[in-house]
């Protein structure tokens, strides 16, 4: 089951479930032009097509990216939900395309890996040499240098007295 929440310029929201009895008849609903559509949807997407200089320039742009953002989300509206499910990921494609086209790096390639922070915060705290304090308590501290604990019996056995059901205030 797919949901889809929709909202159009009258601010309008619509909830659209899709079962796969649904997505069937979805897909037999395709008028022969969104069947042409999504056929070259599906072309583009799974060939890998360079994108024309010419476009991608525009294409990169903040403009241009809110402009297929915008076409894809009037395929959500006006077309097949199918026709715009797979119009997202071809908007997606285009603008990464674009990007590369343009030789604009993912984001990714900068962000640094965990070995790196690490390896800069060990840098950073280098570790501090010892105070005379400290050394001290280390020779003194019997904490690791004492022999073993030993129980030793006694024949001292603790009474205790009748407290009359009463007991210590706290």
């Amino acid at each position: 089951m797919f949901r889809i929440l929709l909202i159009d310029s009258e601010k309008t929201c619509y909830i659209i479930y899709i079962t796969t009895m649904d997505l069937l008849s979805h897909f037999r609903s395709l008028s022969k032009l969104e069947m042409v559509i999504l056929a070259l949807f599906a072309v583009y997407i799974a060939v890998d097509i360079e994108m024309p200089e010419s476009i991608a320039s525009y294409i990169d742009s903040p403009l241009g990216m809110v402009a297929v953002l915008l076409v894809a989300l009037f395929m959500f509206v006006y077309y097949n939900p199918i026709l715009g499910v797979v119009g997202l990921f071809v908007a997606y494609e285009v603008v990464r395309r674009s990007a590369r086209m343009n030789n604009r790096v993912p984001m990714m390639t900068y962000v640094p890996t965990q070995a790196k922070k690490d390896a800069e915060m060990a840098e950073m705290n280098p570790s501090a040499p010892t105070t005379l304090e400290e050394e001290m308590v280390a020779q003194m501290a019997p904490i690791g240098k004492s022999s073993l604990i030993t129980y030793v019996s006694s024949e001292y056995k603790p009474v205790a007295e009748n407290v009359h059901n009463a007991s210590l205030m706290m």
